[in-house]
């Protein structure tokens, strides 16, 4: 009797869910936003991804206008043929008049609406983002494509960790200001990392050029694998490779003394010899290096007038009675002490 009652129980319990099948349904993957021609809102394009019969993907997109993330989607579903579903959102993209102006409200947008995942990546564009979206990149389709390729370099490469949910609790709490990687279309058939846009509040202020991401990382997040080379002299250069990081901050009475450790191994020396002289150079001009270019970092958000390390939030962990009113002003006049300590653990091939 209770198995029956329990069969009742699940059958009409299955007849009360919506099915959706994928084939009838366009599933918005990625969605790109660029200021508007006449200034009074945005431009939006959605991408969607349809399956062909040979397992290839077809990249489809609609555009809309509006001053609301909605009024995009009423306009895409009156392009539509089929129902509009958010539920595959992976990727964000701002232009960059549009992220100079404010994201703020499209942010909220997205940490609003619950069928939105807090792993979808968000980036800005050197052009506009609706172009970007239109090329054909990879087999797997641009959303992957362009999902794949912050991925990979987050976990690899010079971008710190990032996604809807650090970059809106960036935006939300005070005392440290949010970052996004910042992209570029270099071909129909290509995207490439060209930066890291750094914001006040919700408007971007400044681009962080590619060869300084290496220190900005070492900064505000931590290395599992990565890559990084050295000159030695005129001829010869390492490439220190498997880099790992970590850093401690601590600040008082109006300094801040950053701590960072760095262990790799030497995967390729293009000199003579790789003696344990040489390997100690290595790790000399290495420390060196970071030491100085990140504190030219801190002093150049000092000026900017942002904190994208989060310098007052460690302040208001560190010290009972924080007052945030007064931070502005202190944090104007912080001085900066970087001490790197790195540690070649091994060698691999010698040229």
């Amino acid at each position: 009797m209770k198995r029956l009652v329990l069969l009742l129980v699940a059958i009409l319990l299955t007849g009360c869910v919506e099915k959706e099948i994928i084939d009838d349904i366009n599933i918005e993957v990625a969605v790109g936003y660029d200021k508007s021609e006449d200034g009074k809102g945005y431009r939006g394009t959605v991408l969607f991804q349809q399956f062909q019969p040979d397992q290839s993907v077809e990249n489809v997109t609609f555009t809309g206008g509006g001053k609301l993330r909605q009024d995009l989607l009423l306009e895409v579903t009156k392009q539509s043929s089929e129902p509009v579903v958010t539920g595959g959102l992976k990727l964000a993209i701002f232009g960059p008049e549009l992220a100079k102006e404010g994201i703020y409200d499209l942010i909220d947008s997205f940490q609003r609406d619950p069928s939105i995942g807090a792993r979808l990546f968000l980036a800005t564009s050197e052009g506009k983002s609706g172009d970007l979206l239109k090329g054909e990149y990879g087999s797997r389709g641009n959303s992957t494509y362009i999902y794949n390729l912050i991925n990979h370099n987050i976990e690899k490469r010079d971008i710190p960790k990032t996604n809807l949910h650090l970059a809106a609790r960036d935006f939300y709490q005070k005392g440290k200001d949010p970052f996004l990687p910042r992209l570029k279309q270099a071909g129909q058939d290509k995207v490439e990392i060209v930066g890291i846009s750094l914001f006040q509040e919700d408007k971007e202020v400044d681009i962080l050029p590619v060869e300084k991401m290496f220190f900005f990382k070492l900064l505000v997040d931590k290395y599992s694998e990565g890559n990084f080379d050295v000159k030695t002299s005129e001829e010869a250069r390492a490439a220190i490779q498997s880099i790992r990081s970590k850093h401690k901050i601590k600040v008082s009475n109006r300094h801040a003394k950053i701590n960072i450790e760095i262990y790799g191994i030497i995967r390729e020396y293009t000199g003579k010899a790789l003696t344990p002289e040489i390997i100690k150079e290595v790790e000399k001009k290495l420390e060196d290096q970071v030491e100085r270019e990140s504190v030219k970092l801190l002093k150049r958000f000092q000026e900017l007038g942002i904190d994208p390390v989060g310098f007052g939030q460690k302040m208001k962990q560190q010290h009972r009675n924080f007052d945030f009113n007064k931070w502005e002003d202190e944090y104007k006049q912080l001085t900066f002490d970087v001490k790197c300590e790195v540690v070649i653990s091994e060698t691999g091939v010698i040229e």
